[in-house]
């Protein structure tokens, strides 16, 4: 943000601190009010999964419909120096964070390394690294990237007016997908672009990079 700053004032006025703030306990409250009621209420929900991918499809279409009328070129969508950037300090920093925590936790240096590759996929990761070192890392890549969603839903409405390029870098892999619809809705319709590349470049090495130290560790 400081180096490479993005413009998103073109495209979207700046809320107050107060609105995005509002923003976030509203997602907050939404996410708390759906664990509630699926912990108090036993029924049926194996449409939901389903349900939901057709939503964010909806959601993907009309969010490009919105790209094309801002002025966007493909060029500039898909070839975002933004997004590029932001992926790779997102996988650099993440690996320094996983080594860092490896030598805390006294834990195998790529075992670190394989769960610091997860970059906010949580269902994948906790399906890979389950199988790869047992259920308990399994499980503990789960809840470190579904932490970084819960995170991302606080933190984006909050920042992305003023660090715009660090709010979709909290996103990390979510980016492309669940947290997309934040990101536009309070960062406009210019972030939509980086963070599209962003997201598609971190979700296209997560089973890569995870798989690759999975072998080095064995």
């Amino acid at each position: 943000d400081k180096w490479l700053p993005l413009d998103t004032q073109t495209t979207h006025t700046k809320l107050p601190l107060s609105s995005m703030a509002l923003e976030s306990l509203k997602l907050i409250l939404v996410v708390g009010g759906g664990l509630a009621i699926g912990v108090l209420l036993n029924f049926d929900l194996s449409w939901v999964e389903k349900t939901s991918e057709w939503i964010l499809f909806v959601l993907l279409f009309f969010i490009g419909v919105q790209l094309r009328n801002s002025g966007l070129t493909l060029k500039q969508i898909l070839l975002n120096k933004h997004g590029m950037i932001i992926a790779a300090v997102v996988i650099i920093t993440c690996w320094i964070g996983g080594a860092i925590a490896a030598l805390i936790l006294h834990i195998p240096l790529y075992h670190g390394l394989a769960m610091a590759s997860g970059f906010g996929w949580y269902s994948l990761s906790g399906i890979l690294m389950g199988d790869a070192f047992g259920p308990v890392y399994g499980g503990a890549s789960f809840l470190i990237e579904l932490s970084r969603e819960l995170v991302s839903l606080v933190l984006i409405p909050m920042l992305i007016g003023r660090k715009p390029c660090t709010s979709i870098g909290y996103a990390g892999a979510t980016a492309m997908d669940f947290t997309l619809p934040i990101i536009q809705t309070t960062g406009g319709v210019r972030c939509v672009p980086v963070a599209i590349v962003s997201g598609f470049i971190l979700s296209l090495l997560v089973p890569v990079f995870m798989l690759f130290f999975v072998s080095l560790a064995s």
